[in-house]
């Protein structure tokens, strides 16, 4: 798990397991988010009414704390909470398979092989960090299936924390790639599936991408990807030429060691474990339960 405490010195430094609000969070929430008992009693029981009045959504039952990411999510317009859920529950209902049949042996890969992982510590502002680093991804031993299914249990499994939920995530992309293994799956829907899934579908809030590494996959992904972005996102786009200035955006001390930080332990492989357990697998996803 993630234990080791970095040489940071700065207390603004929590770890990316956290499970609760500390007291200034809770109060950021609040001011930002609308968080309030009285706004979490009247949007949830207001959208599980409206709920009812929708075709998509009518015999579609989800968990309470699955409905208030979306809240959350919307700071407490239940109708846009009400929209994105049923993004989500259309895109649950025409990929089936990416929420289904998790396997640990599997999707752990994710960890050992070190292609998308959750960085021990959160930015000072609170934000997950999620590495991805694309040439690590051998897709003849971890096929395009199986990641699509890994994007669905890091990230809602994730959303789980009260932290991550108000904070959301950034993502540092390290793009360096060979093209022979990696550009047959460039395809524009799969670059859309990634896009509307993260952005559309799911509670959560992604404040920044940094690319650093350029190639030549990347250069065929972007060109795909870049049509999708609305200006907001846009914005939250940054390119590195030189990993240097990874540390306008990040502390030092966060990083792992390949790109110029003091981080050299960052296996999420523990974490995993967890989030995998039967019973927590049950209920990915706010746990969708379709009758006729």
């Amino acid at each position: 798990m993630f234990v080791r405490t970095p040489e940071v010195g700065d207390p603004e430094i929590l770890p990316f397991v956290m499970g609760y609000l500390p007291e200034n969070y809770r109060r950021k929430a609040e001011i930002e988010l609308r968080d309030t008992p009285e706004k979490r009693v009247q949007g949830l029981r207001l959208l599980k009414e409206m709920m009812k009045h929708e075709k998509s959504l009518c015999n579609t039952e989800l968990d309470d704390d699955f409905l208030m990411q979306y809240l959350l999510f919307r700071k407490f317009n239940v109708d846009r909470a009400l929209s994105t859920l049923k993004a989500y529950v259309k895109l649950r209902k025409k990929n089936p398979d990416m929420f289904r049949n998790f396997h640990f042996d599997r999707i752990v890969r994710t960890s050992t092989d070190r292609i998308a992982v959750f960085l021990p510590w959160r930015c000072p502002d609170g934000c997950a960090i999620i590495l991805v680093q694309l040439d690590n991804w051998d897709p003849t031993v971890f096929p395009v299936e199986e990641v699509k299914r890994m994007v669905a249990v890091i990230v809602l499994q994730s959303l789980r924390d009260p932290m991550t939920q108000l904070n959301g995530f950034k993502v540092i992309f390290d793009v360096n790639s060979n093209p022979l293994r990696h550009l047959r799956y460039i395809t524009p829907q799969n670059i859309y599936l990634l896009y509307h899934g993260t952005q559309e579908c799911i509670p959560g809030r992604f404040k920044a991408v940094h690319f650093v590494n350029d190639s030549i996959t990347f250069k065929a992904a972007w060109f795909i990807f870049k049509n999708f972005l609305t200006d907001k996102f846009r914005k939250r786009i940054f390119f590195h030429s030189k990993m240097e200035s990874l540390f306008d955006h990040f502390p030092r001390s966060i990083l792992p060691t390949k790109y110029g930080g003091t981080l050299e332990d960052y296996d999420m492989t523990e974490w995993l474990k967890d989030v995998m357990q039967p019973e927590k697998l049950a209920t990915l996803g706010g746990t969708i339960q379709t009758t006729t």
